[in-house]
């Protein structure tokens, strides 16, 4: 079974790592998830053992990274593997955003290789403002 936090990490420092190469001055946190151990009773022995468990640690519940380009504009990411974009779009749309002053985004990586790149708009829909394949990006006007 695949490990989808490895995974979402992964993908996130590779978001990280594409913006601060494609755009020098500016600044990304990269919001990771966390693990802890907890003791919990073995059903088969009764005994107390460790288990780790993943806490999420999302800003507002659904942001994974924030960056702040060199001319000073806030950029809110959303990095996801899923192909529902839906709950993706659902889970953005509960945070009061001011989008005149911040841009939102949904980073989406479709296949190795390829990642779409979707803005959110004030009608609270998502426009796909650009492809990324192999690290180049191509821009929808």
């Amino acid at each position: 079974m695949k490990n989808r936090s490895r995974a979402g990490n992964k993908f996130q420092d590779w978001i990280e790592a594409w913006i601060l190469k494609n755009h020098p001055g500016s600044v990304v946190h990269n919001q990771k998830a966390v693990s802890k151990i907890i003791k919990i009773r073995d059903k088969k022995t009764g005994q107390l053992v460790d288990r780790w468990v993943s806490q999420r640690n999302d800003i507002f519940g659904c942001i994974d990274l924030v960056w702040i380009t060199a001319q000073g504009t806030i950029c809110f990411i959303q990095a996801t593997e899923d192909r529902g974009i839906g709950r993706k779009l659902a889970e953005l749309n509960k945070v009061p955003w001011c989008l005149s002053n911040c841009l939102v985004q949904l980073w989406l990586k479709r296949e190795p290789g390829r990642v779409d790149v979707y803005n959110l708009n004030r009608l609270k829909e998502l426009d796909k403002i650009c492809t990324i394949i192999r690290g180049k990006a191509s821009f929808e006007f």
